[in-house]
């Protein structure tokens, strides 16, 4: 039994973990220039390290950081030949501290369900999905019909119109983003907890896991569609494995793919809006029909990558051959390199025999109108296992490696070991290119449950 003063601790720790969570999923917001999200990573960080020192758990790091020490050696070395500006320092030292967060993160969080109630945990995480569910669809809404939200004042990634963030789409079906800046945040970040939670949660097989598949797949995103095939061959890889039927992953795929593959366009549902009323003569394209428009991705296969990540993975094909750890700081520089180096080699000639060209932007093909912001702007890679290969070497992937094939290897290639890997995968092919502490708290909670037998059940 757990004592009444022990519970009294714990409900506090749950429900820091969850305010930090809250703060990380306020993505699209600032407050004195300050991201909520960066908040929200910080407080989870700072709560763990008190509770590992406060419970002599640090000790049980000195090995990874040791290590991590060791494969940055690169790193030091360039910053002691190379000149850097106070700009570069502030960039290296974030990359490292989502690198020591995530490590410390994901020790607190295995560590934790010795001390708290695991019943407990879930029920805020049940309230937390619900909820967050509930405010995204009803964003998705708000952004169509004018309704209240809150200003959004974070810089987006776009590059282009003055950074700000994307909630309209002319020509296409509008897009959940919830909190997030783009629809593809909110899938990085919400979709391991759903997963997390229906795994681990047997009670709720439809409704519940139906509804969160509405506002995941109001995103109409393709990266999730893609992922809920592999779900899906979990499922039945579990069945044939156990005989067991995950009733919830099936309502939450079915739920996914048929908002995500049907949209409505909001010049169509409220040619009112005020995003709308600039755009005067496609409005009226739009709507000479009189009916409304359901618009499907049918025609955009969802096993097809998209032009960057496609450029992304060329980049890192041709690059292994001469590939050196080059410390996080120079990852996306050389990358920038390389598609500078396409851009300067076409954009001479091209620019003078094929004016034609010059009428229209194309994002990443270097035929006149090519990504000439290469030029000015660093582009990301967008993965996060490209950008540790660059960072430190083969010796990443060769890590990452041997500790796959041991988890494999004890647990006997169980359900539970191939559901651990597929949520790793989840993001390592996600486009946040590294590790933080969110990272580190969802792998964290998984792994106790799945893989050591001191956890309160259900």
């Amino acid at each position: 039994m757990i004592s009444i003063n022990t519970m009294t601790k714990n409900i506090n720790y749950v429900s820091i973990i969850f305010f930090s969570i809250t703060l990380i999923f306020l993505d699209a917001y600032l407050i004195f220039n300050v991201p909520l999200s960066w908040i929200g990573l910080s407080f989870l960080f700072l709560v763990s390290l008190y509770y590992l020192i406060k419970n002599n758990g640090l000790k049980k790091l000195n090995n990874i950081f040791l290590f991590l020490i060791l494969i940055s050696i690169p790193q030091f070395f360039q910053f002691f030949t190379v000149q850097h500006g106070s700009s570069d320092l502030i960039y290296t030292l974030l990359r490292y501290f989502n690198i020591v967060s995530f490590v410390t993160v994901f020790s607190f969080s295995i560590q934790i369900f010795k001390d708290i109630s695991r019943i407990n945990f879930f029920k805020y995480m049940k309230f937390f999905i619900l909820l967050f569910s509930f405010v995204s669809i009803y964003i998705y809404f708000a952004q169509i019909f004018d309704l209240f939200e809150p200003v959004r004042n974070r810089e987006n990634t776009n590059l282009f119109g003055d950074s700000s963030q994307s909630t309209f789409w002319l020509s296409q079906p509008h897009r959940a983003m919830s909190t997030f800046r783009e629809p593809v945040f909110l899938i990085t970040f919400f979709f391991p907890i759903v997963l997390s939670y229906f795994y681990l949660d047997k009670k709720n097989q439809f409704y519940f896991p139906f509804f969160t598949g509405i506002a995941l797949g109001l995103t109409r995103s393709d990266y999730v569609r893609l992922f809920c095939i592999v779900l899906l061959c979990f499922v039945i890889f579990n069945y044939i494995k156990s005989k067991e039927v995950i009733y919830s992953f099936l309502s939450l795929i079915l739920s996914i793919m048929i908002f995500s593959t049907f949209g409505i366009l909001e010049c169509n549902i409220n040619p009112q809006s005020v995003d709308c009323q600039d755009y005067q003569e496609d409005l009226k394209k739009i709507n000479d029909s009189g009916k409304l428009k359901v618009k499907s991705n049918s025609s955009n296969p969802i096993t097809e990558l998209d032009s960057d990540r496609v450029e992304v993975i060329e980049y890192f094909i041709t690059s292994l051959s001469s590939l050196e750890p080059s410390g996080v700081s120079q990852v996306n520089l050389n990358y920038q390199n390389y598609l500078k180096t396409k851009v300067s080699e076409n954009m001479y000639f091209t620019n003078r025999t094929l004016p034609y060209y010059l009428l229209t932007r194309y994002s990443t093909l270097d035929f006149g109108t090519g990504n000439y912001s290469t030029l000015k702007f660093t582009p990301n890679v967008q993965n996060l296992v490209i950008f540790y290969t660059h960072a430190f070497g083969y010796v990443f992937p060769a890590l990452v490696f041997l500790l796959i094939i041991d988890l494999l290897i004890k647990e006997k290639f169980s359900t539970k070991s191939i559901f651990f890997l597929m949520i790793l995968m989840f993001i390592s092919i996600s486009p946040i290119e590294e590790v933080n502490a969110f990272y580190g708290l969802i792998l964290g909670l998984l792994y106790r449950p799945l893989f050591k037998e001191d956890y309160e059940s259900l």
